[in-house]
C-alpha cells in the first residue's frame, strides 16, 4: 500500500522575470533607495532568501533591471534601414515601456561605479549608432554635432517617463517619431571655444544663502538621496546644530531649491510676455531664456525629471501650471494642436535641454546654447 502522493513544488519557468517585473515597478514608483529585497520578495510571493538565490544583492538586481529595459527599447540598428524607420520602431518601443528614462538618468547612478561605468558605456553605444544613421541621412554633418543631435534623441526617448499625459500608443509614437526627425534635421551652429572661467572668490555672506547654493550644486550632481545634510553643511561651512537654524531638514532645503529655481522661471515667463505680441517670438525667447537657466544650474533640471516622487503636492501643482503656460503658447503658434499632443511635445522640449545639458563634455562648446535652443524649438515645432 502506498501512501498519499507528495506535491513537489516547482519554480516556475518565468520566476527571474517576475523578479524583474516587481522590481523595476517598485522602483520607479518609489525610488532604489527606498525599496528593500524583502519588498520585492513580499511582492512576488517568495521568501527574501528565495530572492537572493537569483539576485546575490540589490545593486546586482537594479543593473539587470535596467540592462532588461536597454534590450526592450533598442531598435534593430541595420545600415540598410533608414534613419526615420529606425527612430519609429524605437518610438513604438519605448512608449510601451515609458519607464526607461527614470531607470537609465535617475536610478543608474544608484548603481557601483564599475556597473554605472558600464550603463554609460551602453549608453554611449547606443549614441554612436544613432549618430551613425544621421551621417548616413547629413554626410556634410560633423560628427560632434551628430553625436549631440543623437543625446537629444534619447533624451526624447527617456522623456516619456517626466510625464503621465493619456495618448493613445500609436498617435503617442507617432508624436515622438516626428519629434525625433525634426530634431535630427536641426541645423546646429559652428563649435565656438568657451571662454576660460576662473573661480569667482565672492559668495553670499548669508549662511541661508550659502547652503541653498551648495545645496542645489550636490543636488544636481549627486543626486537629493546620495546627498547627506552634513555634505552640504561641510561644504558650506555650516556645521552642527547650527544647520538646523536655517532649514528644518533636507527636505526643507529640497524645497526651497525648487521655489528658488521656479521662482526663476516665472520670472523668466512673464519677462517674456511683456516683451513680446507673437506667441512663436515668445516661445523662441522662453526656449532660450530656459536652456540658459538649465546649463546655468539656477534651476534643478535634474531633480524636476527624477525627484518627483520626493516632491510636494504643491511643487507638483505650480510644475503642472507652468507646463500649461508653455502649452497655451505652443497651442497659439500652431492652433492645429490639440491640448494633449501640444503638452507632450513641451514635456519632451524641456526634457531635451533639461538632459543634454547635464551631458558634461558638450558644456565645453560656447555654441551649446543656441544649438539646444535650436533642438529644443524643433521638438515644438515637429509636424
Amino acid at each position: 500500500m502506498t501512501g498519499p502522493k507528495t506535491t513537489v513544488r516547482r519554480r516556475p519557468k518565468d520566476r527571474k522575470d517576475q523578479i524583474l517585473e516587481a522590481a523595476r515597478t517598485l522602483i520607479v514608483a518609489q525610488g532604489y533607495r527606498n525599496v528593500s529585497m524583502a519588498q520585492i520578495a513580499d511582492e512576488v510571493g517568495i521568501t527574501a532568501s528565495a530572492l537572493y538565490r537569483h539576485f546575490s544583492n540589490k545593486a546586482v538586481l537594479l543593473d539587470a533591471v535596467i540592462g532588461a529595459s536597454f534590450d526592450e527599447v533598442t531598435p534593430t540598428f541595420d545600415p540598410d534601414k533608414s534613419l526615420a524607420s529606425t527612430l519609429a520602431e524605437t518610438c513604438e518601443l519605448v512608449v510601451t515601456r515609458r519607464d526607461v528614462g527614470a531607470l537609465w538618468w535617475r536610478e543608474g547612478r544608484n548603481l557601483p561605479e564599475d556597473m554605472w561605468e558600464e550603463l554609460r558605456e551602453r549608453l554611449r553605444r547606443i549614441n554612436g549608432r544613432f549618430a551613425d544613421l544621421i551621417r548616413i541621412e547629413r554626410p556634410a554633418l560633423s560628427a560632434a554635432a551628430a553625436e549631440q543631435l543623437a543625446w537629444g534623441v534619447q533624451s526624447i526617448l527617456a522623456s516619456t517617463s517626466t510625464h503621465s499625459s493619456k495618448i493613445a500608443r500609436p498617435e503617442f509614437a507617432a508624436l515622438l517619431t516626428g519629434a525625433c526627425v525634426a530634431l535630427c534635421a536641426t541645423d546646429l551652429g559652428p563649435p565656438r571655444e568657451q571662454a576660460a572661467r576662473r573661480p569667482s572668490p565672492l559668495a553670499p555672506v548669508s549662511k541661508r544663502e550659502a547652503l541653498l547654493g551648495h545645496a542645489i550644486r550636490l543636488f544636481s550632481e549627486r543626486g537629493y538621496d546620495a546627498t547627506g545634510l552634513d555634505d552640504i553643511g561641510t561644504a558650506a561651512g555650516v556645521t552642527g546644530p547650527n544647520l538646523y537654524s536655517y532649514f528644518a531638514g533636507k527636505a526643507d532645503l529640497l524645497e526651497a531649491a525648487i521655489e528658488r529655481g521656479t521662482s526663476a522661471l516665472w520670472l523668466l515667463l512673464h519677462s517674456v510676455l511683456r516683451a513680446n505680441d507673437d506667441p512663436a517670438r515668445a516661445l523662441a525667447d522662453l526656449t532660450h531664456g530656459y536652456v540658459q537657466l538649465a546649463l546655468d544650474r539656477t534651476i534643478l533640471t535634474s531633480l524636476l525629471q527624477t525627484e518627483q516622487a520626493t516632491l510636494s503636492d504643491v511643487t507638483r501643482a505650480r510644475q503642472r501650471e507652468y507646463v500649461a503656460e508653455w502649452t497655451a503658447l505652443l497651442r497659439s503658434a500652431r492652433p492645429e494642436l490639440d491640448e494633449v499632443p501640444a503638452r507632450i511635445l513641451v514635456h519632451t522640449a524641456l526634457g531635451v535641454v533639461n538632459t543634454v545639458a547635464r551631458i558634461e563634455h558638450l558644456q565645453a562648446d560656447a555654441a551649446l546654447p543656441d544649438d539646444l535652443a535650436a533642438m529644443a524649438t524643433a521638438v515644438l515645432f515637429a509636424d
